[in-house]
């Protein structure tokens, strides 16, 4: 078996027990910095290398592609390749969806429209089929084990394809992942395909660890308890102060419950390696204690990050900082472009990728090998005449011209709106002297700097003021962003 490189001699003793708990049904609860990519990759490799003849896959899951890379690349650093040949994986969880409902074609247990037993999975329709704003959203529903089409209402308009363009994709074996999700979630009001997945647990799968775990919503807690029945090992990871993913139908409380019910056995990981020095931890303490806590004034330039809620407030914000996703776009296509003018803008100036960069390039229809090789230029050009005071009306319009004859998605919109707003901000973050990133609280979680500045709006000064309730949502992505630096943290003045 190989050794881990590390070396055990370098953990805590919560880690150290954490790591090695021989308990089937584990929850590690890790606070900010404590080494929880440590006992997660450490749990991986010793179940993996555990039982070398046992042919069922060890699998970690987590939310994001950026935290299933962070953990895999840890795991590869401490095992070595061989750790993740298949079948171990580590993937995201969106991933392992789409294997337990591919699961269900091959068996039969479900049907999909057309036949197929193998679907190509898209993150978003918008690159695939036309949308427009509506009410009425095409989902697929289940109906006496065969998945078909239906449309519900909802209460606020959002983009979607139509019923008809979304009809016809899936019965070409198309889906999102959101719609693998309710092919489950319709799946699993039947107790024969209960039955399938906990066999699949069983026969195919010895360990499975879970990354952040309370990010999870109603569906994947479903699937928590199948694998509960038919895994050997069932590891949760996570912390209740730091669920951001209430979006999704995360439910922190439930979570809890979920956990304290099912007979884990309960491993605490409160001894942080983030903090470089005695304020950061008693800051910590005490915001985990709900205790009020007033914060240090500094500016944009005493931080290494400037922090807050919504990426508008950091636009909003000193125009030294350089929010790295655009929003104030207009519509797809325009948000798309200015997002390549941004991530020109912050490679040069940060060394740093834009956030939506992937989702930009997919929007377009373009690969990032052609963003180097044939529209850099382009869009550094453009970005010269925003420095140099050219009208963002004529920046915009030559820069689109010349995209139009490269980029078909970019001719079709070419005379739409322009994003004027967008572009006035960009141009506000040429003319400063020195840039400062911004990335909203979201972005930050399992990340550190050095020095962190927070934008506070009235309700989080107010918050602080009277202690944290972790309760409540936007508290804790507050207390995310309190406990992502390692010697100080300041309140943006």
């Amino acid at each position: 078996m190989p050794k881990a490189s590390s070396g055990i001699h370098a953990l805590t003793t919560q880690q150290l027990t954490a790591s090695g708990s021989p308990h089937p049904r584990v929850y590690v609860e890790a606070a900010p910095g404590s080494g929880k990519t440590t006992v997660s990759a450490l749990r991986f490799g010793l179940h993996r290398f555990a039982a070398p003849t046992d042919r069922r896959a060890v699998v970690a899951v987590s939310f994001t592609r950026s935290a299933t890379e962070e953990l895999r690349t840890r795991v590869i650093r401490q095992w070595g390749p061989s750790s993740v040949t298949w079948p171990h994986r580590i993937v995201t969880l969106d991933t392992l969806l789409c294997d337990l409902l591919f699961h269900l074609l091959h068996e039969g247990v479900l049907h999909w429209p057309g036949g197929h037993t193998e679907l190509e999975v898209l993150d978003t329709w918008r690159t695939t089929l036309p949308t427009k704003s509506g009410r009425v959203r095409p989902v697929l529903q289940v109906d006496n084990g065969q998945v078909v089409v239906r449309t519900v209402n909802e209460s606020q308009s959002t983009s979607q394809p139509s019923a008809t363009d979304f009809k016809r994709a899936v019965s070409g074996g198309r889906c999102t992942h959101d719609n693998v999700r309710e092919a489950l979630q319709g799946a699993l009001t039947d107790n024969s395909a209960r039955q399938a997945l906990t066999s699949y647990f069983q026969n195919h799968v010895r360990s499975l660890t879970v990354d952040e775990v309370f990010d999870a919503n109603d569906l994947d807690r479903e699937v928590f308890s199948l694998a509960w029945t038919g895994c050997s090992f069932l590891t949760l990871v996570g912390d209740p102060w730091q669920a951001l993913y209430q979006f999704r139908g995360a439910r922190p409380a439930a979570m809890e419950e979920y956990i304290s019910e099912s007979g884990f056995t309960t491993h605490l990981l409160d001894e942080s390696f983030r903090w470089g020095n005695d304020r950061q931890a008693w800051l910590s303490r005490r915001l985990r204690r709900r205790m009020p806590v007033k914060l240090p004034l500094g500016s944009a330039y005493d931080a290494d990050v400037v922090l807050a809620h919504k990426w508008k407030a950091l636009w909003g914000s000193d125009p030294r900082v350089l929010p790295l996703a655009i929003k104030p776009g207009v519509g797809q296509i325009q948000e798309a472009i200015c997002t390549l003018l941004l991530n020109e803008i912050t490679q040069n100036a940060l060394g740093q990728q834009a956030v939506f960069l992937h989702d930009a390039l997919v929007t377009l229809g373009i690969e990032k090998e052609e963003l180097s090789a044939t529209l850099r230029l382009s869009l550094q050009t453009a970005i010269t005449h925003l420095k140099d005071s050219i009208p963002p009306s004529l920046v915009w319009q030559t820069l689109t011209d010349d995209l139009a004859h490269r980029i078909p998605a970019v001719a079709a919109q070419q005379h739409a709106r322009k994003p004027l707003r967008a572009l006035n901000l960009l141009q506000l973050r040429l003319g400063a002297a020195e840039l400062v990133p911004g990335l909203t609280c979201h972005q930050s979680k399992g990340r550190e700097w050095n020095t962190v500045a927070v934008q506070l709006s009235e309700a989080d000064a107010s918050a602080l003021a009277l202690g944290l309730d972790p309760a409540q949502a936007d508290h804790r992505a507050l207390y995310v962003a309190l406990t992502r630096a390692r010697l100080g943290t300041l309140a943006l003045t």
